[in-house]
């Protein structure tokens, strides 16, 4: 008689990472709100120029930048009202020594400031890994199915449903059978390195992608 193996499989994948992308606000806070505004329009267009004239989508070493968003809010201070202006830039790049010197030169000016760095990879790679783990994580899951019916001297003859993980209970109860998916994720690292004549120096994490499937075997 014919018996069902449920089972879930997850593959992943470290990969070294092929963009970095800045995550830079430019602040300043003072008593004269047009005096504040204009000091931050000053660093602003001293960034944007430096930017601009390293901006090449394919060649880099910036491929992308963006200026997102700008805020501003004031506070009664005891000694009067304060205002503060912040501006968002994010900036992406492909060479990572370039990145480091610029960031060497830009922290010493009043008002920039670096939160975060995003180390992800080129869509084209992401695609390739995230297809290459959908085929692993299938056989991955096959595997686990034939030892489960080795266990009862059955063998695997066929595969039954492949699905997005999570979605295989979801797709019982609503009569329909799913299709393998990847799911990816990226990592966040913080200003790390050492600082020097050089600028910092970065030793990346790897990105991690993963691909997690629920999958119904039929073994006999």
């Amino acid at each position: 008689m014919p018996t069902t193996i449920i089972v879930k499989e997850e593959a992943i994948h470290y990969e070294s990472p092929e963009r970095a992308t800045l995550h830079i606000n430019i602040e300043l806070t003072g008593y004269d709100r047009e005096r504040i505004h204009e000091q931050v329009s000053d660093v602003l267009r001293s960034l944007r120029n430096d930017i601009e004239q390293m901006h090449d989508s394919q060649n880099g070493p910036i491929t992308w930048y963006a200026i997102s968003g700008a805020n501003t809010w004031s506070w009664k201070h005891q000694d009067g009202v304060k205002f503060t202006e912040r501006v968002e830039v994010k900036v992406k790049f492909s060479n990572f020594t370039t990145l480091g010197e610029w960031l060497n030169s830009i922290l010493s000016t009043d008002g920039i400031r670096l939160n975060t760095i995003n180390w992800t990879l080129t869509e084209r790679r992401k695609t390739e890994l995230e297809l290459q783990l959908r085929q692993k994580a299938v056989q991955l899951a096959r595997e686990k199915a034939e030892q489960y019916a080795s266990a009862v001297n059955l063998h695997v003859s066929a595969a039954k449903t492949i699905a997005d993980a999570g979605l295989l209970g979801a797709n019982r109860q609503n009569g329909a059978s799913g299709s393998s998916v990847a799911a990816s994720r990226t990592s966040n690292a913080s200003v790390g390195g050492a600082s020097g004549t050089d600028g910092y120096r970065f030793t990346p994490e790897d990105v991690l992608v993963t691909a997690s499937i629920e999958a119904e075997f039929i073994a006999e």
